[in-house]
């Protein structure tokens, strides 16, 4: 079990490094039979989304309500975090 000094994640350092990582997925992501290419434009603020969606679906019964206005992203970035996870 993880405690706090040892939680489960770190923080991001090298966020050019977590773009291009993001980018790899999102293109593998669109080669998955029956899967659609989502055109996403992964700025500083999807990505630390992506990050907080992908921690949360990482925990033992991990859900979360994702609240937004229409056509904000916030399927697409589910669907990112949950294929990465």
């Amino acid at each position: 079990m993880q405690t706090i000094d040892n939680p489960p994640y770190e923080a991001v350092t090298d966020e050019p490094a977590l773009k291009a990582f993001l980018v790899e997925k999102l293109e593998d992501y669109a080669l998955e039979p029956g899967k659609s290419a989502m055109d996403l434009v992964l700025f500083r603020d999807a990505l630390f989304h992506v990050c907080k969606i992908h921690r949360i679906l990482m925990q033992p019964r991990g859900n979360a309500l994702l609240v937004g206005v229409g056509g904000s992203g916030r399927k697409s970035l589910a669907k990112l975090a949950s294929y990465v996870a």
